[in-house]
């Protein structure tokens, strides 16, 4: 088997109870073989032999680059006939290649297989020493632009504006992508949590919530910072209390900690500041190749911190025609909480 990334781990935790795995879902199989377009892999758990279905599209594409021991095409005709040494099957669907596995198939999508999704995802949580090297690389390349826009005068910029800058500094310095699409939330539209950006124009005495990760080979950062453009009295105390719950709260966090407990140290904060009707959102939550994996570190939840996992801190306070206050940083969990950030939380 040619061991990539994550293939590795899934084989050994599922070798003594199934057959084969069969992986279709796209942030599983970038764990897995760092393919997340491919149609499917199926794993042969007793030989550990690997195969990666994918788009006939994409079959030169990921002889090239998928680790795995063999790729085979799939179309729903020969059309044009096979080029020498393509290996192709014609099917309607992938389920038709997996309907021919005998044995006990384990599977991400529970119409193949006995569903081990939630297996999948707390093996993915707890990050290897290679995934944390990509990524600090992706939190390096997102702190970077921070430090551009601290530079910038944002005052008379459209928040679109702004987001393509983003975009632009974020390609410019190595990035793969976006983990997810900027949000840049300047004045009253920073009370909206999960706001993107539109026309408003920067103003002075704006506060605004800019919430960004770039992506790295396939892996995510994310990261948001509060710029204050100029004095509002209305969000000067929530400012101060945020970065207090943010402080609280990876003060808590560490191996064998409840994510409850943590969530609970921000609240408070929060609370004791006259803020706590206005925190509508988790503590945070874990990053991988997809920006929200588990554990979450909200109220009710039931995780439990481990070695090896990357969550998110990110306390906040919206205030509905006033506007809001986001800081977030990224922490790895080694013992105690080791935040990944290197840029200040008060800008």
């Amino acid at each position: 088997m040619n061991s990539y990334m994550g293939l590795e781990k899934l084989v050994k935790a599922f070798s003594e109870r199934f057959d084969y795995l069969v992986l279709t879902r796209g942030p599983n199989l970038a764990y897995a073989v760092g393919m997340p377009d491919a149609v499917g892999l199926v794993v042969d758990l007793k030989t550990g032999g690997s195969t990666l279905y994918v788009s006939r599209l994409d079959y030169a594409r990921a002889k090239s680059a998928a680790a795995v021991d063999k790729v085979v095409g799939i179309s729903s005709a020969e059309i044009p006939p096979r080029r020498p040494g393509e290996e192709l099957v014609i099917v309607p669907s992938f389920n038709e290649v997996v309907k021919k596995l005998e044995g006990r198939v384990a599977s991400d999508n529970k119409e193949v297989g006995t569903d081990v999704s939630q297996e999948i995802l707390e093996i993915r949580s707890v990050k290897d020493d290679w995934e944390v090297v990509i990524m600090k690389e992706a939190l390096r390349i997102t702190e970077g632009v921070y430090q551009r826009l601290a530079s910038a005068r944002l005052v008379g910029l459209r928040e679109r504006d702004v987001a393509a800058l983003v975009y632009k500094w974020f390609m410019e310095d190595g990035a793969d992508g976006v983990a997810f699409d900027p949000i840049v939330a300047s004045g009253p539209n920073g009370a909206y949590p999960h706001y993107r950006f539109g026309d408003r124009k920067i103003a002075h005495g704006d506060y605004v919530v800019v919430d960004i990760g770039a992506r790295k080979d396939l892996y995510c950062a994310d990261m948001t910072r509060t710029f204050t453009i100029g004095l509002n009295p209305a969000l000067r105390d929530a400012l101060y209390a945020v970065y207090e719950a943010v402080k609280a709260a990876e003060k808590v966090a560490g191996e064998g900690v409840p994510a409850a407990e943590v969530d609970k140290a921000a609240r408070k904060v929060l609370e004791e500041y006259g803020f706590g009707q206005y925190f509508i959102h988790s503590t945070g939550h874990g990053v991988g190749v997809e920006v929200h994996e588990p554990p979450r570190l909200f109220t009710t939840s039931k995780d439990v911190l481990r070695r090896g996992h990357v969550v998110t801190i990110e306390p906040g306070v919206y205030i509905e025609g006033v506007g809001g206050v986001r800081i977030e940083d990224m922490v790895y969990i080694n013992g105690g909480a080791v935040v990944l950030n290197k840029t200040p939380l008060l800008l």
